[in-house]
């Protein structure tokens, strides 16, 4: 996964493009960071070969103590992850070193974690009202191959969380970061070979998306593909590897809601409704896309919204004082602002555009139908929307990828209503919802039934039942780890 220096011109001329390599390029500078060599169909499926070829035999400790020897890799190269963190993605300072050491803190703290959680024993009777003694015993077993893409808006916390759950699931993973982040997956990759990996167990890969999704789908060794990405290439993956007989865990785009009344404090509802909408300049699927209001907040909430978005430091993401980055393209803030300002929705501050940098926007007049309403905004703009208690259902009911919903109330009544209404597999009451935990249950994509909310280690593990007499099925049981 090393990088090359960009191809030189020959006598004046620039080179044709290399259809074997991916040019890295900052939205930050627009310069180019790294040139990748992308790995070909067939170098996929050998890496995939390669795996199969070893037995999973890693115990507990080797792999803790894996972790902890990639922990200290990362550590020791925490300054670089920063800088190309923020160099990739456009990212401040702060968000990118809040990456960082998420990753650095949930490779220390994995055994701790995984030890802590509950290992239930489900056990089912053939009958509840006769003497037969055979039961059904449910348990799990590896998947033997995962295959994972990973975007570029956390490419490192989710490579990170991927490696170790799967691992830990006693299966092997194949692991293909976005190309935009190709010099974290580089830095990745280097700090594995360093920390002594079980042998035969994973391995890091670049690769066009069409490539590695395709070459996973041919792969005899692949049994389940796990794709993290943009909401415009979900149903087709899950197409593709429905064809080839894969499991299929999808993960995509968010459309965070949040609704507001008069019980919750308005200074601290603007700072935390500001920060849930722009962390991460906007882009992660937690992130707070529309605020429902309750009708007499309103006025003053917008208005202070109004004064706290612009207020709020666009520029340079390596500078201290910077609280807004640029986004991954000029393409992408264009769109935005176009999606902001379509039917009949208006922009009240912010919006401008300036090559990939976007100033922050509040939106009104957004109606249910509109597209930002129903799939999100991805950026860091926030619509608002002053509503009925009666009104707020239909508004949530319009989303189609409700990921991660928030409540700011002081009363309990409201919050278990808004909780039953919502169909986010994530609730934040009181909370800012853009704050995630690496350590917190995955899952959930409305659109992907295979993949509900759950700890990272079961998503990699296969549940099946074991049926007959108890003390046969529990020996047989016994072979096989338990869910954490």
């Amino acid at each position: 996964m090393s990088g090359t220096a960009p191809t030189e011109a020959r006598n004046g001329v620039p080179a044709p493009p290399d259809p074997g390599r991916h040019e890295l390029i900052s939205p930050v500078t627009g310069e180019v960071l790294r040139q990748v060599r992308l790995a070909s169909h067939e170098e996929i499926l050998a890496a995939a070969r390669r795996l199969t070829a070893h037995p999973a035999s890693a115990s507990d400790e080797e792999l803790f103590a894996f972790f902890r020897r990639l922990r200290d890799e990362l550590k020791a190269r925490r300054a670089d992850l920063v800088g190309v963190t923020v160099a990739e993605t456009g990212f401040i300072l702060r968000d990118a070193e809040e990456t960082v050491d998420a990753a650095i803190d949930f490779l220390g703290s994995f055994e701790t974690f995984v030890e802590q959680q509950p290992r239930p024993e489900l056990v089912f009777h053939h009958s509840y009202s006769s003497s037969t003694r055979r039961s059904m015993r449910l348990t799990s077993r590896p998947y033997r191959l995962v295959a994972a893409l990973v975007p570029q808006n956390a490419s490192l916390s989710l490579g990170i969380t991927i490696l170790a759950s799967a691992l830990y699931a006693d299966s092997r993973v194949l692991l293909r970061p976005s190309l935009q982040t190709a010099s974290t997956g580089a830095l990745l990759a280097e700090a594995v070979a360093s920390s002594g990996p079980p042998e035969g167990r994973l391995d890091i890969v670049n690769s066009l998306a069409s490539t590695f999704l395709e070459a996973a789908c041919a792969s005899e060794h692949v049994e389940v593909v796990h794709y993290i990405g943009s909401n415009r290439h979900a149903a087709s993956v899950l197409h593709q590897t429905f064809a080839a007989g894969k499991v299929c865990l999808l993960d995509g785009q968010g459309n965070g809601m949040l609704y507001v009344d008069e019980t919750y404090p308005l200074e601290t509802a603007v700072r935390l409704i500001t920060d849930a909408a722009t962390r991460f300049n906007g882009e992660t699927c937690t992130s707070i896309n529309g605020v429902l209001v309750e009708e007499g907040l309103f006025p003053r909430l917008r208005d202070a919204l109004v004064h706290s978005f612009r207020s709020l430091a666009l520029g340079d993401p390596f500078a201290e004082g910077t609280q807004i980055g640029p986004l991954f393209s000029e393409r992408q803030a264009q769109s935005l602002l176009e999606l902001a300002s379509s039917d009949g929705a208006r922009v009240i501050s912010g919006g401008e555009v300036t090559g990939a940098y976007f100033r922050p926007a509040v939106i009104e007049g957004a109606r249910p139908g509109h597209p930002m309403v129903r799939e999100g905004l991805y950026g860091p703009a926030l619509w608002i929307q002053p509503v009925r208690w009666s009104e707020i259902p239909r508004w949530l009911a319009t989303n189609r990828f409700p990921l991660s919903d928030a409540v700011l109330s002081a009363r309990p009544e409201a919050i278990r209503e808004f909780a039953r209404v919502s169909r986010a597999p994530r609730i934040c009451v009181n909370a800012d919802p853009s704050i995630e935990s690496m350590f917190e249950p995955w899952g959930g994509y409305p659109p992907g039934s295979l993949n509900p909310v759950s700890p990272w280690v079961q998503k990699y593990r296969q549940s099946y039942q074991l049926d007959g007499q108890p003390d046969e099925i529990a020996s047989a049981a016994a072979t096989a780890r338990v869910d954490p």
